[in-house]
């Protein structure tokens, strides 16, 4: 009851501020009206950042997941890099050295390469390919699944032993399966193709392991993997 009463005898606002100047008047107004001002702003603000969002939104055309099973931090290199003497290399191309350690080696100038040979002219500006190299660790197999599991993975690479591994766990789509004309001397075992019969990655993906590139079992963009393999399966 004692709060009805302050509320009934507490003054209006116009009866509060009519002998205060606009100065007065704009400190009463941030003293008791603050939180609501902060609330309104930090609401407009979320609304007007999800509309330039969704007006901006780059569309995932393409993600291409390099798996490593060798523990280690990935770097990137440009080819000629791998030459200089004074870089310290953890995960090097069979062209710098007769035996490179384990691991995959990523040119991540592929991405480029392949947005110029996949996106048109109108997709360039709002859509994307992307390439990730994941050293395989505890806490990385754990995001393998995730992006997985959400179908945020369209193509997978890894040595033939890892494919084999996680062939097992249900990770790729059978691909003699989805009517592709692929020669069966190409694929491991139905699920892989052998990472040699696609030239454009000589000079990008290296590895002393055989590579086996397959499809992700989740992938929400089957038709654009029908793309990327007629064109690049040589």
């Amino acid at each position: 009851m004692a709060k009805n009463k302050r509320d009934k005898d507490s003054p209006t606002f116009k009866e509060a501020t009519a002998t205060m100047t606009t100065r007065e008047k704009t400190a009463y107004i941030w003293e008791y009206y603050r939180w609501q001002i902060i609330g309104s702003i930090s609401g407009m603000l979320v609304v007007a950042s999800m509309l330039h969002a969704f007006l901006t939104q780059t569309n995932h055309y393409l993600h291409l997941t390099v798996v490593s099973g060798f523990d280690h931090t990935v770097r990137s290199f440009q080819l000629p890099d791998l030459m200089d003497e004074d870089i310290e290399i953890d995960v090097t191309s069979p062209t710098s050295f007769p035996e490179p350690p384990p691991g995959i080696w990523v040119d991540f100038d592929l991405i480029p390469t392949l947005e110029s040979l996949f996106l048109t002219d109108e997709q360039f500006n709002n859509h994307e390919i992307t390439v990730q190299n994941l050293a395989i660790t505890f806490e990385t197999v754990q995001v393998l699944a995730t992006h997985s599991g959400a179908g945020v993975i369209d193509i997978i690479i890894t040595t033939l032993s890892d494919f084999q591994t996680m062939d097992q766990m249900g990770y790729f789509k059978n691909i003699s399966e989805l009517g592709w004309d692929v020669p069966e001397n190409r694929l491991h075992n139905d699920y892989g193709i052998y990472l040699q019969y696609f030239p454009l990655f000589d000079d990008y993906i290296a590895a002393a392991d055989t590579l086996v590139l397959g499809i992700s079992a989740t992938t929400r963009h089957i038709e654009h993997v029908q793309s990327f393999f007629q064109t690049l399966l040589d």
